[in-house]
């Protein structure tokens, strides 16, 4: 009998000394990727903005223009230090694009956000409807969807909070990485 409840507190113990080490890691911000990862997570976030745009019909007028060149970079205000970890190299980052598109209608934006709710459901991906603004707030009337891709990019197509324009963003989520994010893309390998 005693053995067991030894064995159980011992059990009890580690589980408790893992969840502590996992509690800490998360309040750090999780693990430091290196730049190249971070690039990676840029790159796959907008891929990821650009192949949504590319899913919708009727198609948005572009103006000619291919979605990767409409891309707007944004920052988010979520993604800091609050507890002060970051020391030396590591800082944090938040891929996130945006695209605000022209649709000929708004009958021609439902039937997109139609066509991208099917599109993603037959991706396996789980879609969740974001209500319309209400009369009076920008982009009225307009629902919107949003999913998580497979890579855990956060996709979604609705009006823009401030201006009601349809928008399509991409929000590859907080990430700590060595570098500052203009040493990101840069060459270091010494060659030309």
């Amino acid at each position: 009998m005693a053995y067991r409840t030894v064995t159980a507190l011992g059990a009890l113990f580690v589980a408790a000394l893992a969840l502590g080490a996992y509690g800490c890691t998360s309040m750090e911000g999780g693990r430091v990727h290196s730049a190249a990862d971070y690039r990676a997570r840029v790159d796959a976030t907008k891929e990821a903005g650009v192949r949504t745009v590319l899913a919708l019909s009727p198609a948005p007028d572009l103006g000619g223009h291919w979605p990767d060149e409409l891309a707007q970079e944004e920052s988010s205000t979520s993604c800091v230090d609050d507890f002060g970890v970051d020391d030396g190299d590591v800082t944090r980052d938040q891929p996130l694009y945006s695209w605000d598109l022209d649709f000929a209608d708004p009958a021609a934006y439902r039937a997109a956000v139609d066509h991208l709710r099917r599109t993603w459901q037959g991706q396996g991906l789980s879609v969740k409807d974001l209500p319309a603004p209400r009369q009076g707030e920008p982009g009225a009337g307009l629902p919107g969807i949003s999913t998580t891709d497979e890579d855990g990019i956060d996709l979604s197509l609705r009006p823009d909070w401030y201006s009601g324009k349809p928008t399509v963003r991409a929000d590859g989520g907080c990430m700590r990485h060595d570098g500052a994010y203009d040493d990101v893309g840069a060459d270091t390998s010494g060659g030309s």
